[in-house]
């Protein structure tokens, strides 16, 4: 009898509601330049989203010339959406089994406005804001159930008095499990935090790895200069006209061309100076017309 191996890796399939995209400047690396992401849209559409990224599984990425258009280093970062939320309650729902027996089960409470549906964030991860605002560094929680609920008046042997939760699936709240919820077995440490009512948390999905992209946008690429050292060029000795074609013999780039005498010393100079408005009468066809 053989041994299936399967894989544990997917291609992820997200939606417009399930991602960030952020960006920042820098003209030089020298230069620090922009030291805070800002959002790439402030709201993505699914059509957005397609264009600039792609279909389900297999992402390219696409950015919009009118926001790249400086030489220079963009950092792009895509990441899992994050949503800043307060904890209204830290407290225990209360449910019954088929006998009747009452179970209770700690967990956060927060409003429901942005996530209406019950089970819509297991498996977010949830990260905490200490009382001054900071972001408390690596610590985190995975979110095991969320269910909509309204308040009621704790009648359990638990906490009794205190405001519990039954679940209501018109509720306006949404009651989060989170683990890890309970202390070690070993070291008697006590069950761990959840949160306090009226802490700041983030919450963002798990369903990929925040991706940083550094991208270096150049005046020139390996194809225009090219047409410098490979394409076909014209002087005109007339008007002194030195002019660079792209690969289809359209004018791509022009420099005067001429000699000055040096005004304090023997000789002379030869100078090339690029030409802000183009010759287009320098055609490349016709000049070389008749030309084997």
């Amino acid at each position: 009898m053989s041994v299936g191996i399967y894989g544990t890796k997917k291609l992820a399939d997200v939606n417009s509601e399930d991602v960030d995209v952020l960006f920042a400047y820098s003209p030089s690396r020298e230069e620090l330049g922009e030291v805070t992401f800002k959002p790439l849209y402030n709201a993505i559409s699914e059509s957005d989203l397609l264009k600039m990224i792609g279909a389900d599984g297999m992402y390219k990425l696409r950015l919009p010339s009118n926001i790249f258009n400086n030489t220079g280093f963009y950092s792009i970062l895509i990441k899992p959406k994050t949503f800043q939320v307060i904890i209204k309650d830290c407290s225990y729902v209360v449910t019954e089994d088929e006998t009747g027996v009452q179970l209770s089960k700690k967990g956060i409470v927060i409003p429901s406005a942005q996530f209406r549906k019950t089970n819509s964030l297991v498996g977010w991860s949830v990260e905490y804001f200490n009382s001054e605002g900071i972001k408390i560094r690596n610590l985190n929680k995975i979110i095991t159930s969320s269910d909509l609920v309204s308040p009621s008046v704790n009648t359990t042997t638990v906490n009794r008095g205190a405001t519990t939760y039954n679940l209501d699936s018109t509720g306006s709240n949404l009651f989060i499990t989170l683990s890890p919820d309970e202390g070690s077995i070993v070291s008697g440490g006590g069950s761990p935090s959840l949160g306090d009512a009226g802490q700041t948390i983030l919450m963002s999905n798990t369903y990929f790895d925040p991706i940083s992209i550094e991208v270096e946008m150049v005046e020139h690429d390996v194809q225009t200069l090219s047409y410098a050292l490979y394409g076909n060029t014209t002087r005109d000795n007339e008007n002194g006209i030195l002019t660079y074609y792209d690969e289809n013999n359209n004018v791509y780039r022009q420099y005067n061309l001429f000699t000055q005498k040096k005004q304090f010393s023997q000789g002379s100079v030869d100078i090339r100076q690029i030409r802000t408005n183009l010759n287009l009468n320098q055609d490349f066809e016709s000049i070389t017309q008749g030309l084997s």
